[in-house]
């Protein structure tokens, strides 16, 4: 009987972590909801910001000089902004930026320092001995709210100042439910802009499309571009946000499943145990009558 308790006992633990995974995979089903909602709105805002950017770009005549848009002949020095998550439970999600940091970072050369978005970004950063800029744990739900733009600031000072040749951003881009992409991003130097200006032919009045810029198109651009790159750190925290849920949703969608197979195999070694104990019983019984005529 001690095996028959002991398989009813494993039955009823697992049955308690299945109602978890069940009751988490519903929470985060919730979240996703919200998250994803608000990393499509912050994709359409993104948009029409670049849209605004390429329009001024199209106004420009020559070459544009901006400090964000200097391209340094050799980067000594690589600033990395890693989010991740400040939980587990989340499948490969945490894992998955850490390894891509990794990968693209293999050699003593160029030296890098990383800003931490997440607990789990902290942690890597410890575990592979990396350079900590700062650190941005327990952020809450809304990634609207984290200090983007204090991260943004810190990093166009020091891209500036010439303490970093280089800001690359790392995050969790939400595709769908199911599927999420590591994402790299170089947000500094802020390139292209120059490309653009030379396949283009600045519109006249009377064009199709023309715009009458008051300030000048330098102008708006030179406000245009600290904005792109802080809605760009903003856009990939929303996104990562959005693959932290659908990766936890995801995975405590497989625990639970796993729990109830799991659940299925020891009732299934409960009866077969309860069945064998029975008829071990009656064959007791039948040995003791016969023994007594």
């Amino acid at each position: 009987m001690s095996g028959l308790k002991e398989i009813r006992r494993r039955i009823t633990s697992v049955n308690n972590t299945r109602q978890i995974t069940r009751a988490m995979k519903l929470v985060s089903a919730a979240k996703l909801r919200r998250a994803q909602d608000a990393a499509e709105n912050g994709r359409a805002y993104s948009d029409r910001l670049n849209e605004a950017v390429r329009a001024a770009i199209s106004d420009l005549t020559g070459d544009f000089d901006h400090p964000l848009l200097e391209v340094r002949p050799e980067i000594k020095r690589r600033r990395i902004i890693m989010v991740a998550g400040d939980r587990g439970l989340c499948g490969a999600y945490n894992a998955n930026v850490a390894k891509a940091v990794i990968a693209n970072n293999k050699g003593a050369s160029p030296a890098f320092d990383v800003i931490a978005v997440g607990r789990r970004s902290a942690s890597a950063v410890a575990s592979n001995r990396w350079e900590l800029k700062a650190k941005y744990a327990e952020l809450g739900e809304n990634a609207a709210t984290w200090p983007i733009e204090e991260i943004a600031r810190s990093c166009m000072r020091d891209f500036i100042s010439g303490e970093c040749d280089e800001v690359v951003l790392y995050y969790t881009k939400f595709v769908s439910a199911m599927t999420q992409e590591v994402t790299r991003e170089v947000l500094l130097p802020f390139g292209g802009i120059n490309a653009e200006i030379s396949e283009t032919a600045p519109k006249q009045e009377g064009d199709e499309g023309y715009i009458s810029y008051s300030p000048s198109p330098e102008e708006i651009l030179s406000g245009l571009i600290p904005l792109l790159v802080r809605t760009r750190i903003g856009q990939g925290a929303l996104e990562s946000k959005a693959s932290e849920h659908a990766a936890r949703m995801t995975a405590m969608e497989s625990a639970t499943s796993n729990a109830s197979d799991l659940i299925d195999k020891l009732r299934l070694y409960y009866n077969r145990a309860r069945q064998s104990t029975i008829t071990t019983e009656l064959i007791d019984i039948v040995g003791g009558a016969e023994a007594t005529n």
